[in-house]
């Protein structure tokens, strides 16, 4: 008997997620990425969830200390340098590379091809084909869309469902350890460190460093600040230095100086002089439009939506990565619990995970309510701390289990 044949669109990690669940229950799955070349050095810092260690730990994509650093408390940071509030969370912070290298190291170079650019979906009752760019047409039991916000499968079945931009931008920035003074990485060292500048917020935190080294001084300070910022003002965040606007996203190395240069002089005035350090020694800070997105429907026949095609929480609840893996995994569940009725298993997992992504994003909403231009909702930041990340929805990392040697795990 042949094996169930799985097309998964997007090789990310919600794609190598997917990949490396099916094949682990004895789906046919391959993945189509629309990107060449090797995708690690791609994304920022992201949270860790118990809910994701464990999804990967169970497909043996290596998870271990020395893929996340490890902090003890959420600490609200005044201009001084002194400490207004403390939240006693043991959490662990890591980056994308981090989690990405180690799945796609699971998935065998057979079931990822790439330069893989999906053009639209035909299906029938008995099958589903995905037809690229290139002509190839590829033919299978079930699609699964893991091709993030810009979802080429969501925009052929839902074209009305688009990311809503919530009026705040984040400017994100890594920074070796060894670039920073040892007075400032004392600071925040085992912190998760927020700042509250007058209607906007700045996190701070260690992650790990170059080869996964977790040694003070080796390791890399990230930094996420939100600003508010109007539909005007992110045309010309999002404008280069000949003119040209690039819509919502500009490319980092397009970003004009004087924006750079202004943000490095508002963390001098409004931030805490460790924290204003790590901001300047950013030599290159990204810059997201914030959005919100949520589809209306994940499944469509023998297609199904999951991660960043379906929803899109803000980063406040550091959620991305852990609820693709959580959509990955109920989806293959689901379908392994009745082989037989694929229309029954799939109508399952969209009622269930429709649920999960409206509860993240309505969480994630209220927690950036107060960052928007035009007037956002007032927040007390010790209430933003206690609530931040997703933590009624998301199982926190047990962090002694996670630093205990593998053996003894």
């Amino acid at each position: 008997m042949s094996k169930p044949r799985a097309l998964i669109i997007g090789g990310s990690v919600g794609g190598l997620l997917a990949c490396a669940l099916f094949r682990q229950r004895g789906w046919d799955a391959t993945i189509f990425e629309r990107a060449r070349g090797d995708l690690s050095g791609r994304g920022a810092g992201l949270g860790i969830s118990g809910d994701l260690v464990d999804i990967m730990r169970g497909v043996g994509a290596r998870f271990d200390a020395s893929t996340g650093s490890a902090h003890a408390s959420y600490d609200w940071m005044r201009r001084d340098g002194t400490i207004a509030f403390t939240d006693r969370r043991p959490t662990v912070g890591s980056t994308w590379p981090r989690i990405y290298r180690p799945l796609r190291d699971v998935v065998p170079d057979s079931a990822y091809r790439q330069d893989m650019n999906l053009a639209r979906v035909e299906q029938n009752d008995a099958d589903v084909t995905a037809v690229f760019a290139d002509g190839t047409r590829e033919t299978g039991d079930l699609l699964i869309a893991a091709d993030g916000v810009y979802s080429t499968t969501r925009r052929q079945f839902l074209p009305e469902v688009e990311p809503v931009y919530a009026n705040y931008v984040a400017w994100r920035g890594i920074v070796e350890e060894s670039e920073v003074s040892e007075a400032a990485l004392r600071a925040i060292e085992h912190k998760l460190v927020y700042c509250f500048p007058e209607g906007e917020m700045l996190l701070a935190m260690t992650v790990p460093g170059a080869g996964e080294d977790t040694r003070f001084g080796h390791r890399r300070v990230y930094f996420i600040w939100y600003r508010p910022a109007g539909p005007d003002a992110l045309a010309d965040l999002c404008t280069d230095s000949v003119g040209k606007n690039h819509g919502a996203s500009i490319p980092p190395p397009l970003i004009r100086r004087a924006l750079i240069d202004e943000l490095k002089s508002a963390a001098r005035e409004t931030m805490p002089a460790c924290v204003a350090e790590i901001v300047e020694r950013a030599e290159q800070p990204l810059l997201q439009a914030v959005s919100d997105l949520r589809t209306t429907k994940m499944v469509f026949g023998r297609v199904a939506l999951m991660g960043d095609a379906a929803f899109i929480a803000r980063p406040h609840t550091a959620a991305g990565v852990s609820k693709a893996a959580l959509d990955a995994k109920a989806l293959i569940d689901e379908l392994s619990a009745t082989p037989g009725d694929m229309a029954g298993a799939l109508a399952r997992y969209e009622a269930a995970r429709m649920e999960f992504g409206r509860k993240l994003c309505d969480h994630s909403r209220w927690l950036g309510a107060f960052l928007e231009a035009g007037g956002g909702e007032s927040r007390d930041p010790r209430e933003i701390i206690r609530q931040y990340g997703a933590q009624t929805l998301l199982r926190p990392v047990d962090v002694e289990a996670l630093q205990a040697p593998a053996d003894a795990r």
